[in-house]
């Protein structure tokens, strides 16, 4: 699937630090997991905003468990 972003969400997605990753993207938002397992939200404007919780549930969820 083909997303598209902002300018500014792929600044900051390019100044992130190596540890961040990258888990999933949700309308149009990038998902980031951060080395302490929190997760993060990059806002069409570049800022980081804690995931909603739904998203925490689904992001711990395994395939095929």
């Amino acid at each position: 699937m083909n997303v598209l972003l902002t300018g500014r969400q792929l600044d900051r997605l390019r100044e992130l630090p190596p540890d961040h990753r990258l888990v999933t993207v949700r309308d149009g938002s990038p998902i980031l997991e951060r080395p302490d397992g929190r997760l993060w939200l990059v806002q069409p404007n570049g800022n980081l905003a804690p995931a909603p919780a739904v998203e925490r549930v689904r992001s711990s969820r395994r395939v095929g468990e």
